[in-house]
């Protein structure tokens, strides 16, 4: 009971510190990313030391994974980008795009010259730091039930301040509803291995996606 209460409320508050830090804070991409990483590690550490049933590199194990998976997940990962990609189209029509360009270079700094760093960084970096807590960590130290209601949930809620500023209610919360289907998947299809890989590949191909289409912002 103690592990349950420690993961569901510290990860709780972490991602409504995150959350304050996005749009109360006057600072840069880099500076927030750098905040988020070292909370989200902190947090992992102190359960570490707390309940010792915890190691970094298990959720990170390869050899689970068969070639029949990754067939699955290669599948699975385009796939998603296609639906990125059906969204984007379906919903153009009431996507302020100025108001999204103007929000990621006013607000998080990202100009054109760096928007490549950036994208790489969100496609294989920040994909990898997302799924290893939200997937790895809270998802696999929960029981099953509480985690398919828990994590999925917090997930949903952490990525909607990013997007705040982005679009109209209606499709925030569409957003809202789709991220917390996608963490339903992603714990799906990790299930069986106990890993992280297939939801991170699935993640990176849908990041992909996003970068490219972001890129008609800048070029």
């Amino acid at each position: 009971m103690r592990k349950i209460l420690y993961i569901i409320v510290s990860t709780t508050l972490v991602c409504c510190l995150l959350a304050f830090i996005e749009h109360g804070m006057e600072i840069n991409y880099g500076i927030k990313t750098i905040c988020k990483i070292s909370m989200f590690f902190l947090i992992i550490f102190v359960y570490i030391i707390m309940f010792k049933d915890f190691r970094f590199r298990d959720v990170i194990s390869i050899k689970k994974i068969t070639l029949k998976e990754w067939k699955k997940i290669i599948t699975l990962g385009l796939t998603s980008a296609f639906i990125v990609l059906a969204a984007y189209l379906i919903f153009l029509p009431i996507i302020e795009l100025d108001s999204i360009k103007s929000d990621l270079t006013d607000r998080l700094g990202i100009t054109a010259s760096t928007y490549i760093l950036v994208g790489l960084y969100v496609t294989f970096g920040n994909s990898f730091i997302e799924e290893y807590f939200f997937r790895g960590f809270v998802f696999f130290n929960l029981p099953r039930r509480i985690g398919y209601i828990f994590s999925p949930l917090l997930f949903a809620s952490y990525h909607i301040p990013m997007i705040f500023l982005w679009f109209k209610p209606l499709i925030i919360a569409l957003c809202f509803i789709g991220l917390w289907l996608i963490g339903l998947i992603f714990h799906k299809v990790n299930e069986k291995s106990q890993t992280i890989w297939s939801s991170w590949m699935i993640h990176i191909c849908a990041d992909i996606m996003i970068i490219l289409i972001g890129l008609t912002f800048f070029y």
